[in-house]
């Protein structure tokens, strides 16, 4: 069975700029700590996993999103990106690009969208889906074969281990964060009913839907404050036609069709040019030779 490496790659730039000095400049003056770091990062992961079939997904600014137009305070407590990070996001797409590797983004549809629409399309081809990611959104996506992998944290969950870890399966989760509500990405949910007990309450009624129809037998189940937790159903149902809206991963973004899959030739001649604006050092930029075309690390 081939793989297929997925990456929500706006984790690893954060990650990056959060950790890095931003003293780091390129040739213009400009803070690059947010690219240099995701190129660490991708350079470790392309040279321990040598992966064939792989993308690159971004989130953008977005312009329309899906989400913002079911619920307009969706994700409006994050603070805009300021421009020097948005500059980095392009550098880090660019990279991306000239190493011969799919890189997608949309104005329209979240990067977890991105993924779940190519993990959709390519696990009918026998394909296993290696996602990596620190977002918990991302595990509704994993199925028996398929891996949800923390990259920075070296942890690799299946899907009986993300059983383990939510107490519900993979497929449950976007309904337990419905239940629950989101604080990171602004998701209401009903006040009091953390994830714990969503999970409880899904392991006994499987569904959402299901569990709405029969809130009233919520007050018989075996543990503490069970007549309190259906009293909160009841009483804030409706913040569930919201939010069971915003939770689940879109799989059906048509564009994705058109994305190549496969591995491509890197641009040498644009790598060199970047790593020289950049000012990557020679250690860098040897290493990158290396890997992309090891007779001109020789002679750099």
């Amino acid at each position: 069975m081939q793989s297929l490496y997925l990456v929500d790659s706006s984790i690893y730039v954060f990650r990056a700029w959060f950790t890095l000095p931003d003293s780091l400049t390129n040739s213009a003056g400009e803070e690059n700590n947010a690219f240099l770091g995701f190129t660490d990062f991708v350079y470790q992961f392309l040279t321990a996993e040598k992966p064939k079939r792989l993308v690159f997904a971004f989130d953008e600014s977005l312009e329309h999103s899906q989400r913002n137009e079911i619920y307009p305070d969706y994700k409006a407590n994050r603070e805009p990106a300021p421009a020097e990070l948005k500059r980095q996001f392009q550098w880090c797409r660019q990279w991306v690009d000239a190493l011969g590797i799919a890189e997608v983004a949309s104005k329209r549809y979240e990067a977890d969208d991105l993924i779940g629409s190519l993990a959709s399309l390519h696990r009918a081809e026998d394909c296993r889906i290696i996602i990596l990611t620190a977002d918990k959104d991302l595990a509704q996506l994993i199925h028996t074969e398929d891996i949800w992998w923390s990259y920075a944290s070296g942890q690799q969950l299946n899907y009986r281990a993300l059983v383990k870890r939510f107490g519900v399966r993979p497929e449950q989760i976007a309904d337990q964060l419905a239940i629950a509500g989101d604080k990171v990405d602004n998701i209401p949910g009903i006040p009091g009913i953390g994830m714990t007990i969503a999970g409880r309450l899904l392991t006994r009624f499987e569904t959402l839907s299901n569990l709405r129809q029969n809130l009233d037998q919520v007050a018989t189940m075996k543990f503490r404050g069970a007549q309190r937790i259906m009293n909160l159903l009841q009483e804030h149902e409706s913040v569930l036609d919201i939010s069971s809206r915003l939770t689940p991963i879109n799989c059906e973004v048509d564009a994705m069709r058109e994305v190549k899959i496969q591995r491509g030739q890197a641009d040498k001649e644009r790598l060199m040019q970047m790593m020289d604006f950049q000012q990557m050092g020679q250690s860098r930029q040897q290493k990158w030779l290396r890997l992309v075309d090891p007779a001109a690390a020789s002679n750099r």
